[in-house]
């Protein structure tokens, strides 16, 4: 008896790759042919074909702010996940109640927009409103002053705003991990203390990799908080691009450097995935 195509996965994978080619193929193409145009005093560009826009970006200023953003970004991205899977082991271990409670917490952080975020930070951080005006008002900061903007209030930003992500992406595979092993190393003579660094660590290595580089691709493209909370000079190319583009009105040079930054970003990847493999083989 002949087998009856399947078409309905066809058909979804079909309308998936639609979407994918209308929203992310089509946009990036035309964000590449529009990177060797000519900018436009008048207008956003003149159509015409030029490498003036690619030339501009190894200048010592978009040198600095792209390895800026890439050092904010791998810092961001690390003090995630150091922060963020103690919390989702200690979580797996108490009982389904409260597991749900803080999934719940989670995922209500998750429904708050980035701009929201930042201006409650922005408000803690204040002089006038914010923890700089307790710790003065108990007496424990003499000098009260504010916080932001700065680089440490914009990594902040960053880390809160990554934080539920990569705890509900590592949660699944934290609770259903297998306990005997912990209590077997425990039984060998290991210290509870350092079951965590030989055990745990060793274990979710791979998990924690792939969540790293995840929320390194997912900073990098961040703009409301290094906008609100960071210095001019904490600025990240996320915001360059945007003044360049929008600001100055040179949507060519915006789109250069875009581009740029979208291939350092998978250099970045593809590098981290070699010595992933070297080190796995």
């Amino acid at each position: 008896m002949m087998a009856t195509p399947a078409y309905g996965p066809r058909l979804i994978g079909g309308l998936a790759f639609g979407v994918m080619a209308v929203f992310f193929v089509v946009p990036l193409i035309f964000m590449i042919v529009v990177s060797f145009y000519q900018p436009d005093p008048m207008g956003f560009y003149k159509v015409d074909f030029v490498w003036e826009n690619y030339a501009k970006f190894f200048s010592s200023f978009y040198y600095t702010v792209s390895f800026r953003s890439l050092y904010s970004s791998v810092l961001g991205a690390v003090l995630v996940v150091a922060l963020a899977f103690p919390l989702v082991l200690f979580v797996s271990d108490l009982s389904r109640k409260w597991q749900l409670f803080w999934i719940i917490m989670l995922l209500s952080l998750m429904c708050l927009s980035e701009v929201i975020i930042g201006f409650a930070w922005l408000i803690l951080m204040s002089e006038s409103a914010g923890m700089p005006r307790l710790l003065g008002w108990l007496g424990l900061w003499n000098d009260p002053r504010s916080l932001s903007p700065s680089f440490g209030a914009m990594m902040i930003g960053l880390v809160f705003l990554g934080f539920s992500i990569v705890s509900l992406i590592l949660y699944p595979s934290v609770s259903r991990r297998d306990r005997s092993i912990e209590e077997a190393a425990v039984t060998l003579g290991t210290p509870p203390a350092l079951v965590f660094f030989k055990v745990l660590l060793p274990t979710f290595r791979v998990s924690l990799l792939s969540v790293t580089l995840t929320m390194f691709v997912y900073l990098l493209g961040v703009f409301v908080m290094p906008t609100m909370l960071g210095r001019p000079k904490d600025w990240t190319m996320t915001v360059i691009i945007s003044d360049k583009a929008l600001g100055d009105a040179n949507l060519p040079l915006g789109a250069a450097l875009a581009v740029v930054m979208l291939i350092v970003t998978m250099l970045v990847l593809v590098l981290a995935a070699v010595l992933t493999r070297g080190r796995r083989t």
